[in-house]
């Protein structure tokens, strides 16, 4: 009898949660017509069926019901394996897997790698960008060890350690009329402003829209598909947004025909963290890496302006 591979017990996992072969061959990387190949070898090395296909997609079988409990312990049990092997008794080693969200990754993530490298210089960091749910999914895949995104996390799956606090700014074309004064902005200022979002799917979009909420104003319909994207179109005069204090050095420096202006009171703000996955071995070493992070001068600078 053949063997079914680690491959194919990935691929079948993924079509399983998605529902969808397309979609799945876009989370593993893999073209469509591959990965269908892949599950009519897996289907038969096994000898049954494992998907009813659909107009609307596809549903699992009785047997590939049955199949999925198992490929899931096998792949667990391999990423435990792997994971292992990750630690001398004092440092990371080998490839460890870290996960950014974009609203993120370009403002903070070099202090977050040099941190890193200075506590474990044997380590190879391989950095992915993801929005949220997706840097969750590869988390539970164990395609990456570690994720750096917005606080908090509601799943019991994960541990988490917050390592920042991130204040929100109004961040206005240079000519509007609130860039007029230098003091703090009361909240309520948003009300009647047009103020632009984030595409769905970033987890900062909510957090704007809670904003939003507690200041009764209403967002506007313009979405942004990146923080670069959402810093131009306020420099055009389209809107106003919420810009993260960790990007203000980027998107709203000068010459980039944007100004910021704090909030007065308790500002709005997010927590930046750390997850790992509640099996992680060393589960230690992720703690005091962001303990580090938290005490790091450079990395506060960044964050709190």
């Amino acid at each position: 009898m053949s063997w079914p591979t680690l491959q194919q017990l990935r691929y079948f996992v993924a079509i399983a949660d998605s529902g969808s072969f397309g979609v799945a061959a876009h989370e593993q990387f893999v073209s469509q017509p591959a990965l269908s190949a892949q599950i009519k070898e897996l289907e038969r090395k096994l000898g049954v069926n494992l998907f009813e296909r659909t107009n609307r997609g596809v549903l699992l079988t009785t047997n590939g019901d049955e199949v999925l409990k198992r490929a899931r312990v096998v792949l667990r049990e391999v990423v435990g394996l792997v994971e292992a092997t990750k630690h001398d008794g004092k440092r990371l080693r080998g490839e460890i897997g870290l996960g950014v969200i974009p609203t993120l990754a370009p403002y903070i993530l070099p202090d977050i790698v040099r941190s890193f490298k200075t506590m474990h210089p044997d380590a190879d960091l391989r950095i992915f960008e993801l929005k949220t749910n997706d840097l969750f999914d590869s988390l539970r895949r164990g395609e990456i060890d570690l994720g750096l995104l917005a606080l908090p996390v509601f799943s019991d799956e994960f541990l988490s350690a917050p390592i920042a606090e991130d204040k929100f700014l109004l961040a206005m074309p240079s000519n509007h009329e609130l860039a007029r004064t230098q003091s703090p902005l009361k909240l309520e200022k948003l009300r009647g402003e047009r103020v632009i979002l984030l595409e769905e799917g970033h987890c900062l979009r909510d957090q704007v829209e809670q904003v939003c909420q507690l200041a009764f104003s209403e967002p506007s319909e313009i979405q942004a598909t990146s923080m670069a994207t959402l810093a131009q179109m306020v420099a055009a005069g389209m809107g106003v947004t919420l810009l993260p204090e960790c990007a203000e050095k980027v998107e709203a420096g000068p010459g980039r025909g944007i100004v910021t202006r704090r909030f007065a009171g308790q500002s709005p703000s997010r927590t930046i963290g750390l997850i790992w996955r509640k099996s992680w071995p060393f589960a230690e070493m992720f703690t005091e890496f962001a303990e580090q992070v938290r005490k790091n001068k450079r990395f506060a600078k960044t964050v709190r302006g």
